[in-house]
């Protein structure tokens, strides 16, 4: 995952991207290479749009599963010489 992707997981403007000091031709670049979304390139009714966009990662961060690491953590014994 990209810098940019990892900015882009929740929906960003151009001015944003901007402040966060990536290049718009960056921006532009990910979304021809599927990394972006332009989450207003399109209507409701799927025509195209021109104006200010809202960019999307296309890649989703999966929340971590915890559970295995918890039941080593409760069923592990303690480690050391016993006595």
């Amino acid at each position: 995952m990209t810098p940019l992707q990892d900015f882009c997981q929740e929906p960003r403007s151009m001015e944003e991207l901007e402040e966060a000091e990536f290049k718009p031709h960056s921006v532009y670049n990910a979304v021809k290479k599927g990394d972006l979304k332009n989450v207003k390139a399109t209507d409701d009714w799927g025509r195209r749009t021109h104006g200010k966009g809202l960019f999307l990662s296309t890649v989703t961060i999966a929340p971590m599963n915890f559970t295995a690491l918890q039941h080593a953590w409760h069923s592990s014994q303690p480690q050391g010489e016993t006595a």
